[in-house]
């Protein structure tokens, strides 16, 4: 048995795990005592500080957090629900691996985030938004509302006035309020749910600082081709220019963390 472990920073090979600027964009969903708790186990889990298959002791983790050992009991229970821990009788509560884990809940996604797999969930993050946004722009074309426009619209407006401020945190906001609103444009209630986890992979590449040195009007003009294509019902042309905002978001990845090797 393992005690609970918040502030071991050292990963496999002496890798420091990277943290997240706690003043970035990443929001963090839990509050109060009961939120410490489960911010600081699965933040652990996901960072890789405590292993897979290590067996989590309540009584250590209230010990360690100043809490009651049925609010950790409660805080597990959140965990399990995300896939992270499974209790069982004469083993206790354990890790599990990570492909049992709800790889695109929001809260696991941020978790993730500051350990030695950042890297490679952030490729699979953009994999995902590349199979995605562009159909979601398809869709978009075909059938979107006044109303989703709209959103559309004022999204790129306000990412427009954060490029004038050279204002990240601003633009980040405009910038998942735009990407969602793509996804619910279209119609399509399930690609509309895949929201949640593409808006934290915007959130965790502004936090893990993977993003250009500033801000330039061609994001806005590149973001704004979308909308136009969209209000032109131009199918073909929409997922083009979707497709041409992923794959520069990549490419923007891959030379920031080429440049920290």
């Amino acid at each position: 048995m393992i005690p609970f472990i918040e502030s071991q920073q050292v990963g496999e090979h002496g890798t420091i795990h990277r943290k997240l600027d706690s003043n970035s964009s990443v929001l963090r969903s839990f509050r109060g005592l009961h939120g410490q708790v489960i911010e600081g186990v699965g933040e652990a889990i996901g960072a890789g500080r405590i292993p897979i298959g290590a067996q989590l002791v309540p009584e250590s983790i209230a010990i360690e957090s100043k809490t009651s050992r049925a609010l950790v009991r409660e805080a597990l229970r959140v965990l399990q629900s995300k896939g992270l821990v499974i209790a069982r009788p004469r083993t206790g509560t354990r890790v599990r691996p990570v492909s049992e884990w709800d790889l695109l809940d929001p809260d696991v996604i941020r978790w993730r985030a500051g350990g030695i797999e950042s890297a490679k969930q952030l490729r699979e993050l953009l994999d995902l938004r590349g199979a995605i946004e562009p159909l979601a722009a398809r869709h978009a074309a075909r059938a979107t509302t006044p109303a989703h426009l709209h959103k559309l619209q004022t999204a790129v407006d306000a990412m427009a006035v954060a490029v004038a401020r050279s204002d990240w945190n601003a633009f980040t906001d405009a910038d998942v309020e735009f990407h969602r609103g793509l996804l619910e444009a279209g119609g399509n209630q399930i690609v509309g749910q895949l929201a949640g986890p593409i808006e934290s992979a915007l959130r965790v590449r502004h936090a893990l600082n993977l993003i250009p040195h500033e801000l330039t009007a061609g994001v806005v003009a590149s973001h704004q081709s979308i909308v136009d294509a969209i209000v032109d019902q131009d199918v073909l042309r929409s997922e083009l220019a979707s497709r041409r905002i992923v794959d520069v978001a990549g490419a923007e990845v891959i030379s920031a963390l080429l440049s920290r090797d």
